[in-house]
């Protein structure tokens, strides 16, 4: 063991930071900046010169916050994810930025790593594919459109010569070609990087869409159940995407259950204290106290891929294209919230936070 222990050569710890390719900076307990590798010039375009003794919020725009973290030599760590940063004037760019302490003198570790796009996150091409993929995308919306504006008119002309009971379904068939529209038109904003506008819903009226939706799909053996808060306050979101969100989960929770007659998918709200998010927007942490959740006693997610379960093109279906629960990942942040799986004895979990509605909040 001495042998080999002595065999391993002694490394220059500034050479092997210097060519991390990950942007990093070394900044004492005052925030001057004391070292910078070659990535963190190239990712600020500025020199290791231009930067070294000078406070790292001079060199680096960022938020009050993150300023004043970063001057505290009582703030030894720090992690935000895509935090907006500008440098010398030029374009703002997102960055996970993580900062750690550095041996005993107080110096901290700060590293910069670009976040990824939400194009690229729903993986995306990079460049003439990602372009070429988007334009095709754009024809496909455009000849989907077509026969939905058939469908909803031949919907309505059933409406007029059918009974109660039927009126409900070509009713409900109106209702999904028209949120099957809006969502075509908002995925049409995605791939041009608009966010989709939120406000104060009633959460309560886009979970009776989605359940009316899902039951009539009439999935054999499925029960579906209802466990809610009745005193959950406004939420902020948009209505369309919670539909497809809701409906995406218990699409997925009913054929995870695979016909089995004791299937059961619950669908439950409640108000969560202590969850929150820094979504990096300089905002600091968002309280995220409203829950809404879709469980299944399904068999669950094999345990090789649930850490990659909201990644595109991750699917345990023989059929599937992996991207619902991408979809579902998305959307949720669009909305400031986020989602998270667990497998909890033999219920498998999806779980949506969201922000209650702030009053004079922006859209």
């Amino acid at each position: 063991m001495t042998a080999l222990t002595s065999s391993i050569p002694s490394f220059d710890h500034d050479e092997l930071i210097q060519s991390h390719p990950v942007p990093t900076l070394l900044i004492d307990s005052g925030g001057v900046v004391l070292f910078v590798n070659a990535a963190a010039e190239q990712l600020c375009n500025v020199s290791r010169s231009a930067m070294v003794g000078r406070v790292i919020y001079d060199v680096i725009q960022m938020d009050r916050s993150y300023r004043q973290r970063m001057s505290d030599a009582a703030t030894s760590a720090l992690f935000a994810h895509r935090a907006e940063i500008s440098v010398g004037g030029r374009k703002a760019i997102y960055v996970d930025m993580q900062m750690v302490p550095y041996g005993n003198s107080g110096h901290r570790i700060l590293a910069l790593v670009p976040s990824q796009s939400d194009a690229e996150l729903m993986g995306g091409a990079i460049g003439r594919s990602g372009r070429a993929a988007g334009a095709a995308a754009s024809m496909l919306a455009h000849e989907i459109k077509n026969p939905l504006a058939g469908i909803k008119g031949a919907a309505q002309l059933l409406a007029r010569k059918t009974d109660a009971g039927g009126e409900r379904f070509t009713t409900l068939i109106c209702t999904e070609v028209d949120r099957i529209a809006t969502l075509i038109d908002q995925m049409e904003h995605f791939s041009r990087g608009q966010p989709i506008a939120c406000g104060p819903i009633n959460l309560y009226q886009p979970i009776h869409q989605a359940m009316e939706t899902a039951r009539a799909r009439q999935f054999p053996g499925v029960r579906f159940a209802e466990d809610f808060d009745p005193s959950l306050p406004l939420v902020h979101g948009n209505h369309d995407a919670m539909v497809q969100i809701l409906l995406n989960l218990l699409t997925n929770g009913s054929e995870a259950l695979g016909g089995r007659d004791d299937g059961v998918v619950r669908l439950s709200t409640a108000y969560r204290h202590g969850l929150s998010i820094d979504n990096g927007d300089g905002r600091g942490r968002i309280a995220l106290p409203i829950e809404v959740s879709v469980s299944d006693n399904g068999p669950g997610v094999p345990a090789d891929i649930r850490g990659d379960l909201f990644d595109p093109f991750v699917t345990t279906k023989r059929e599937g294209r992996g991207l619902g629960l991408a979809l579902v990942a998305k959307l949720a942040r669009d909305m400031g919230g986020t989602v998270q799986h667990i497998r909890d004895g033999d219920w498998t979990r999806f779980r949506v936070h969201l922000p209650v509605a702030q009053k004079g909040r922006a859209a």
